[in-house]
């Protein structure tokens, strides 16, 4: 199900916004396993949106992909968010899914987290118009009358050949700063999830994070883990760290009213000016700069 919303204040998107005509339509003794619910959020302007209590800015054409059938709220934070909506209920067997879900490990690991829990993926820097123009046609589609087989069989493979776009070059496109990986378990993860989930770990534990404890915390030992995120983030795990809390730091300064020091204790730096410092290296600006350049919440 495809619908173009200009949200001013907030949206609740549930349940009933699922399309699941490919499940009427299909014979009733054939083995259809349970449907999976995933929605794409492609944004038609810059936006700034608190999904579900999660900040999330979004140039044009950038795309989330979510799992959940479970209500989620959306919520424009400055200007009004142009954004079009797509809803499929996925169900196996079915060419989709054979064709395109197995060879898709990030799709694979948002069904096999489940949907008890809204988990998300940010794609950016769109370049090309190809995944647009797949939701173009998802959308003149979705006007089409879908009981014609023939039309949910195209509806169902243009879904299946977006999901090949988002999965091409996703290296260089997926914001693991910006995503809610599934998950738990990162032994048998793909990489980008394993990404995902350590970033994740380190967002909620940047204050007190060290590396024999998050090394422990994902069962593996000190020095596995260090040359694990060597490989997934091309940067130690020292790098990483100091990376998330300057990134965090830009979103509390653009975000809150918080002070520079409260922000500093909070992100476990010993003293403001050692804040300071690594800031102004890491991002060419003082953090006064930053807000009043970047910040929207002006006091």
């Amino acid at each position: 199900m495809a619908r173009n919303y200009l949200i001013t204040s907030a949206l609740t998107l549930k349940e009933t916004d699922f399309n699941d005509t490919n499940f009427k339509i299909r014979p009733q003794n054939e083995n259809i396993s349970e449907p999976f619910h995933i929605r794409f959020i492609e944004s038609l302007s810059p936006c700034e949106l608190d999904l579900n209590g999660k900040y999330v800015s979004l140039a044009p054409f950038d795309v989330i992909m979510m799992s959940s059938n479970n209500p989620v709220t959306l919520k424009s934070l400055a200007a009004p968010a142009n954004l079009r909506v797509f809803s499929e209920c996925l169900h196996a067997p079915t060419p989709l899914n054979m064709v395109i879900v197995g060879d898709n490990p990030m799709v694979h690991d948002l069904m096999n987290a489940g949907e008890h829990e809204l988990h998300y993926i940010v794609y950016r820097h769109q370049a090309d118009q190809i995944k647009h123009s797949y939701f173009d046609l998802l959308a003149e589609l979705e006007r089409q009358d879908l009981n014609d087989v023939f039309l949910n069989y195209q509806r169902e493979m243009s879904a299946g050949l977006l999901l090949t776009e988002l999965l091409r070059n996703h290296e260089q496109t997926i914001s693991i700063s910006d995503s809610d990986f599934p998950g738990t378990d990162i032994h048998h993860a793909s990489a980008d999830t394993q990404s995902g989930l350590i970033f994740n770990y380190l967002v909620l534990h940047n204050q007190d994070a060290t590396l024999h404890g998050t090394a422990e915390h994902f069962g593996y030992n000190k020095n596995y883990f260090s040359r694990l995120c060597q490989n997934l983030f091309n940067k130690s795990f020292s790098e990483q760290l100091a990376f998330i809390r300057i990134e965090l730091a830009k979103r509390m300064l653009a975000l809150s009213n918080k002070t520079i020091e409260e922000i500093s204790v909070e992100l476990g730096y010993k003293n403001i000016s050692s804040f300071f410092a690594l800031f102004k290296r890491a991002v060419d600006m003082t953090p006064n700069d930053y807000r009043a350049n970047h910040g929207y919440r002006r006091t």
